[in-house]
């Protein structure tokens, strides 16, 4: 398990603007590790859904289909990259919308259960998952994955990790 910083974009939901971005970071040489793309229409529709089914939505459905609307020009790129401060460098000197956060990479086996275990080991901690993303080849031994969490709770977590 590692420490690392995590770059997110705010792109316009339009085709090419992935590519440009991949341009961005290949003129100063920025390799992409893990990334996540969320359009964020997609993410107000499935907020809406989630409560509707729950019985927890309170706002109308005026209010969600004002968001939708607004939202449906974006999309969140999350990226983990080999270069996190030239890359952040790259996108503010092109005026994108940019956060950077620390998040957690574990490198695992590539065989089943074994992110279950890991899933385990937060819960043990008592600390929640907010997402993962991760990736691995069919026939790779390792695999990456990228975990966000409260940073208040990443103390907690390289304890529940050093044997890792």
């Amino acid at each position: 398990m590692e420490k690392k910083t995590q770059l997110s974009v705010i792109l316009n939901n339009t085709p090419g603007e992935l590519s440009k971005l991949c341009d961005i970071l290949k003129a100063v040489n920025v390799n992409i590790l893990a990334m996540s793309i969320q359009n964020a229409k997609d993410s107000v529709k499935e907020l809406f859904n989630m409560r509707e089914k729950t019985g927890r939505r309170i706002a109308l459905a005026e209010s969600y289909r004002g968001i939708l609307k607004d939202s449906s020009d974006y999309s969140l790129i999350r990226l983990l990259v080999d270069k996190p401060m030239e890359a952040e460098k790259a996108f503010l000197k092109g005026k994108h919308l940019l956060e950077k956060e620390p998040i957690v990479v574990f490198r695992l086996k590539n065989q089943p259960g074994i992110l279950g275990q890991v899933a385990k080991r937060f819960g043990e901690a008592g600390v929640n998952i907010d997402y993962i993303y991760g990736s691995a080849m069919e026939d790779a031994t390792e695999s990456i994955f990228v975990v966000h969490i409260a940073e208040s709770d990443l103390d907690r977590v390289k304890d529940a990790f050093k044997d890792l």
